[in-house]
């Protein structure tokens, strides 16, 4: 489905290429590349990750990162920073 975020906030979806055993994990953000000190759960489904971040400030640049946390083994993967 579609999700319109409203005003100062961004609708994410991370889609699976391949299946992943990943059950649980977090966005990271922030205003700086080495500074992602805000998090959100992500919501998990069979395909994909999402999630709505909301309380951003229009006009500021933010940057973005998945970590999974579960299974233990795929906690130390992280997705690029964008």
């Amino acid at each position: 489905g579609t999700v319109t975020p409203g005003a100062d906030q961004i609708a994410i979806e991370l889609w699976f290429l391949i299946s992943t055993a990943i059950t649980s994990g977090k966005f990271y953000y922030g205003t700086s590349k080495t500074a992602l000190i805000n998090s959100k759960a992500a919501t998990v489904a069979a395909d994909k990750l999402s999630a709505t971040i909301t309380g951003l400030t229009t006009g500021v640049k933010y940057y973005i990162q998945f970590r999974p946390t579960l299974p233990a083994t795929d906690a130390l993967i992280h997705s690029g920073i964008y």
